[in-house]
């Protein structure tokens, strides 16, 4: 009997930037003059992602130079997974990708880049067009979160290399690193036009939203895109494998249980985001506005994307 992958939805919906289209054009123009798609392939993946329609979709009310910089970041993060981790040969192989990951820090930390390396030329670019939307704490809380990012990918090429599953409670901790979601959100004020202090910033409530608002992006994309990790990586490392190997689950048992646990985040989400929006902070409440967008925005655009379906190139 087929598997089922389960329908997904959550209790709350999301705009669409009015500026995605302007976003669409200028993130294909900045990807092709940093090389990023200089070969066909990589061209059609970028068009079949659509970042910027994921940028106007988390995003709906962004200013436009918040949009832009979205846009490109999430470029450059999908151009970077298919050439670099699941499917290449270098996210099976620990000291290969951290090796990637120094020269690549190093570009986002100097601004520079060395000679035909252009994923480090795209990082050095954005690393200086955030330098100058952003104030040094924004700026230092993104650098941070891309530092954890790498990080995460290392121990994601550990478990390749192995052949093993983590088990769960460590896949769900690292996953919300490997996911890159924390790098996204670390970019919201920028993204959006506005700032939160450090003691904001870190405010349990906050912190707590923010990994619930990782988990379920997260959990969303490794139930979506199951199928296509099944055809195209050669060994998937997602919730729904993890279940199934430590409980001794089917898949479909595996994909109906990611999608309870979904819920139960969501539901995690509401209850953190409860002082927020009584806080009468604006930043806070406005905040948490936009990791509502990030929950719904992400969900919108995993169904619009041809990123995750089998047939996608």
């Amino acid at each position: 009997m087929p598997v089922v992958v389960p329908r997904l939805a959550v209790p709350f919906g999301t705009d669409l930037h009015p500026a995605t289209d302007t976003a669409r054009v200028e993130t294909e123009r900045w990807a092709r003059d940093c090389g990023l798609t200089v070969r066909p392939e990589l061209h059609a993946r970028l068009l079949a992602t659509a970042p910027a329609r994921l940028a106007g979709r988390v995003a709906p009310h962004a200013t436009l130079d918040g949009l832009l910089l979205s846009a490109a970041w999430a470029a450059w993060l999908f151009l970077f997974d298919d050439e670099y981790c699941d499917e290449s040969e270098i996210g099976s192989d620990p000291a290969a990708i951290t090796e990637v990951t120094v020269w690549l820090l190093s570009a986002l930390e100097t601004g520079e880049a060395g000679p035909g390396d252009v994923f480090g030329a795209a990082l050095a670019d954005l690393s200086g067009r955030l330098r100058g939307l952003t104030g040094p704490v924004q700026w230092a809380r993104f650098t941070q979160a891309v530092t954890t990012y790498f990080y995460a990918l290392v121990w994601e090429a550990t478990c390749r290399q192995h052949g093993t599953l983590a088990p769960l409670d460590e896949y769900i901790r690292m996953r919300r690193h490997s996911g890159a979601v924390a790098t996204c959100l670390a970019l919201i004020e920028t993204v959006n036009g506005f700032e939160l202090d450090d003691r904001a910033w870190y405010d349990p409530s906050v912190r707590a939203a923010s990994d619930a608002v990782a988990d379920i992006i997260c959990w969303s994309n490794d139930i979506v895109s199951y199928r296509k990790e099944e055809h195209q990586a050669a060994d998937v490392l997602s919730l729904p494998t993890v279940l199934a190997h430590q409980h001794n689950m089917s898949e479909q048992q595996a994909l109906d249980r990611c999608a309870v646990m979904l819920e139960r985040r969501i539901g995690d989400y509401y209850a953190a985001e409860r002082p927020l929006l009584a806080s009468g902070n604006p930043g806070l409440i406005r905040f948490a506005s936009d990791l509502r967008h990030w929950i719904a925005g992400n969900l919108e655009w995993s169904y619009e994307t041809r990123r995750y379906r089998v047939s996608a190139p």
